[in-house]
């Protein structure tokens, strides 16, 4: 997936792809704190360590590759600088090469008040966003989402359905964490109430590669 970033120019974290565990361990001593250590696999929203600790990234590293944790999952590890700022989700349907922005929403994966304790698969969300304007969803689509649509075109990919973006808003401007080809959860659960518009109908046009159900009519 980060391949697919960096061929799309989309800002991203800086990052290294591993599936050996010595290059891995080796990487850490070039990346400052804290430590992102990620699956390229699906594990159900709980395969991302943050840590400051050199052990413990060394430990998720050995852990992921080798299949304890995650099984085929972990076999592949991404190993990224840690971001600060607000994480945002925007969740997109795709019709092949255009898309439209649902509400943004904001969720907490962290299992303890404070933002303490293991990453969840979400403790919980809320939307809308007050601090996220309609111009900072449009830069999101503009820069990230449909430069990302036009590289799956070249790559021969016709891509239909959800695109749901994890992002980072920094200091230096948003960057995007990952993508994954579904609805949110909890994101969805606090986004499809507020719809107005007929969502069957969004995700028909989508499947039919001609989606012109747009804007989103969204409550308030």
């Amino acid at each position: 997936m980060k391949d697919l970033l960096v061929e799309a120019n989309v800002p991203t974290a800086k990052h290294g792809t591993f599936t050996n565990e010595d290059e891995a361990i080796a990487f850490l001593s070039d990346m400052p704190l804290p430590y992102v250590i990620k699956t390229d696999g699906l594990a159900a929203g709980k395969g991302v360590i943050v840590t400051e600790s050199v052990n413990e990234a060394k430990d998720a590293i050995k852990n992921y590759l080798s299949g304890d944790a995650f099984g085929d999952a972990g076999k592949t590890v991404v190993i990224e600088e840690g971001l600060i700022g607000n994480e945002i989700s925007i969740l997109a349907i795709c019709d092949g090469t255009k898309a439209v922005p649902l509400a943004p929403a904001q969720d907490y994966k962290r299992l303890l008040n404070n933002d303490e304790g293991p990453n969840t698969g979400g403790m919980g969300a809320y939307s809308p966003i007050p601090s996220v304007s309609e111009d900072f969803v449009t830069q999101i689509m503009e820069e990230a989402v449909q430069p990302t649509l036009q590289t799956l075109i070249t790559r021969g990919i016709d891509y239909r359905g959800v695109l749901y973006a994890g992002i980072m808003n920094t200091a230096s401007g948003p960057k995007i964490l990952e993508y994954n080809v579904r609805f949110g959860d909890p994101e969805a659960q606090v986004v499809l109430p507020r719809m107005k518009s007929s969502l069957f109908q969004l995700l028909q046009e989508a499947a039919q590669g001609n989606i012109e159900h747009s804007p989103i009519s969204l409550t308030t």
